[in-house]
């Protein structure tokens, strides 16, 4: 593992063709990120053959820089001096815990003149998606509008931040990148303006991929959110001050085992949308045993009542 802590540092030459490459700025996401990502992370490199660079500081120090996201400084990483080097670079947001049957990414990602990405809500059927939708907005639609509804959502998403409507947005939270190929596309997106949206640089780099054809779409499980789990199986922990405190053990009970089961499930489990529930974990949460051991407690206290 590599961590640069300045913009100057050197990147050790290891001869490797791909690195997985993060930003994570700020000593609360440097504490999650090294609590419940680093093992995974250094895991998977291990077992594919990649290096692993941290960048834990600004690589564009800038007013305008300053004035908005680090997340659109993920959109300067090819043009470092050290990426020339390789291949292949990963991208992945630092909230992402890769789980135990994680594929190799790169295998999955078609040329190195495409950039392999998972399409947002791919994971999801399209009636699970109007489920989650109905929880976002506290709202109930007619079973008809099931296809329109997700359309719109990703319209309105391109609208809110000045980017030209499509019908389809990748999560930009893992991509498989070229530096030889893309650096000139992230750059061009780097000098776009932010709108101040939530999304930050999402919606602007997906319509440029994809308006340059150079998508190929990932399997969903390597960029699996944690968000549509909650929404649709445990939402009210996203409504936690409204529950009562006697439900409150039993609801992290519910969301300690669904982490657990969903890193069995995918690739990548990526908290977007729930960092602040991921900054609450720990590791005896995620990585203390299966998610059944987290049942046993409670079924060894219902024998004990029942005999």
């Amino acid at each position: 593992m590599i961590i640069l802590e300045s913009p100057d540092s050197v990147v050790p030459v290891s001869g490797r063709k791909t690195a997985i490459v993060t930003i994570i700025i700020g000593d609360h996401y440097i504490s999650t990120w090294w609590r419940l990502c680093r093992v995974s992370w250094i895991s998977y490199a291990a077992a594919f053959g990649y290096d692993m660079i941290v960048i834990a500081c600004p690589l564009d120090t800038s007013s305008r820089a300053q004035a908005r996201s680090p997340a659109w400084q993920k959109l300067l990483i090819l043009s470092q001096p050290w990426a020339d080097r390789y291949d292949r670079i990963v991208w992945l947001d630092s909230d992402i815990i890769i789980g135990p049957l994680a594929q190799d990414i790169v295998a999955s990602s078609g040329p190195a003149e495409k950039v392999g990405l998972v399409i947002a809500g791919a994971r999801s059927s399209s009636s699970e998606r109007m489920a989650v939708l109905e929880q976002l907005h506290r709202g109930r639609f007619l079973p008809t509008a099931e296809h329109m509804l997700w359309d719109e959502e990703v319209k309105k998403h391109y609208r809110d931040h000045n980017v030209p409507e499509r019908s389809v947005m990748g999560n930009t939270g893992v991509l498989v990148l070229s530096p030889a190929h893309h650096r000139d596309l992230f750059l061009h997106c780097y000098a776009g303006e932010d709108s101040g949206g939530r999304l930050y640089e999402q919606p602007l780099l997906s319509h440029e991929i994809f308006e340059r054809d150079l998508a190929v779409e990932l399997n969903a499980r390597f960029n699996w959110g944690m968000q549509e789990t909650l929404l649709l199986y445990v939402p009210e922990i996203l409504r936690w001050k409204e529950q009562p405190q006697h439900l409150q053990e039993p609801i992290l009970k519910m969301v300690y085992y669904l982490v657990r089961r969903e890193l069995q499930n995918c690739y990548f489990l990526h908290f977007y949308g729930s960092m602040n529930l991921m900054a609450t974990l720990t590791e005896e949460h995620v990585f203390g045993g299966g998610p059944l051991d987290l049942l046993l407690e409670a079924g060894a206290a219902k024998a004990e009542w029942d005999g």
